[in-house]
């Protein structure tokens, strides 16, 4: 209940979107994005794929792991620009704050372009508080080219220590999480909105075409980020967590240890999810 309590707090303009979400960690929302926003997009994205360190071979590339700091600042220029228009028709703007976050998420048609199961990283302390990620494709996106699925209602399972800092806690489940995903097609002009914490995955592009699209992140005003991470060289029951700025997304590595001289931090308890096929059957029979 303490996961479901925190996301009683709409961002939705609509209460029934918000309704669906709150219980299935997803919703769709049917032509929010126009075509000049996706030619906007589209345009960066041919800009920054000219840039030092992009490349795209055969797996799924998400820009805000790419070194190069240009890449990762026109894509969140582009973000900002378009996140004043489009956030609006969706969300509360007395709650949530269009300076936010985001990257492209390029698919290439290849049959080791999807991306495994996972959970998305923690931007903000989940113990207290949510986001949500807005994924807009740039084309219809079929079971063909990528499609995305989710594990309905594992948004509210409470693993909130995630980054790529951290070893995913479901690592061990992967076969038994696939079992129970939800494939969701979208059309062009459509979004999904989902919970950074909702489990999900997204299937191999099988067409001829790259899959294109762009998530924008939906923080509620005054927002604190945070980065945690599990250092080897310290009690195995606790786990450091930062407290950080945009900069910090800009020019982390997400491989190293934070730096503590720049970057508050905290040592807190680590939250341990070590559970057998027949307790992941529990939670996913519980929470769908």
């Amino acid at each position: 209940p303490k996961y479901e309590a925190i996301r009683n707090n709409s961002f939705f303009l609509n209460s029934q979107y918000h309704a669906y979400y709150q219980k299935h960690g997803w919703v769709k929302i049917e032509q929010v994005v126009r075509q000049e926003e996706i030619n906007a997009f589209m345009h960066t994205f041919n800009e920054i794929s000219k840039l030092e360190g992009f490349e795209l071979n055969e797996n799924l590339l998400n820009s805000g792991r790419l070194f190069n700091p240009e890449i990762r600042k026109k894509t969140q220029d582009i973000i900002n620009q378009n996140a004043i228009t489009i956030l609006p028709r969706l969300f509360d703007m007395q709650k949530t704050d269009t300076h936010t976050g985001g990257a492209y998420q390029v698919k290439p048609p290849h049959k080791n372009s999807d991306l495994l199961i996972h959970q998305d990283s923690t931007v903000i302390d989940e113990e207290n508080d949510y986001c949500l990620f807005v994924w807009i494709p740039f084309c219809d996106v079929t079971m063909q080219n990528g499609v995305i699925s989710f594990v309905n209602g594992s948004h509210l399972w409470g693993n909130t220590q995630r980054s790529l800092g951290v070893p995913w806690q479901f690592k061990n489940n992967i076969p038994a999480l696939y079992k129970h995903t939800t494939p969701v097609t979208v059309n062009k002009g459509d979004v999904l909105v989902f919970d950074p914490a909702c489990i999900h995955a997204s299937a191999p592009n099988l067409s001829q075409e790259i899959r294109h699209a762009i998530t924008i992140t939906v923080l509620k005003k005054n927002y604190q980020l945070v980065y945690y991470f599990k250092n080897p060289q310290i009690d195995k029951n606790l786990i450091e967590k930062y407290y950080v700025t945009e900069n910090f997304y800009y020019n982390y590595d997400f491989i190293s240890k934070p730096d503590e001289t720049q970057w508050k931090k905290e040592t807190v308890p680590y939250k341990h999810f070590d559970l057998t096929e027949k307790q992941i059957k529990k939670l996913i029979k519980q929470y769908q």
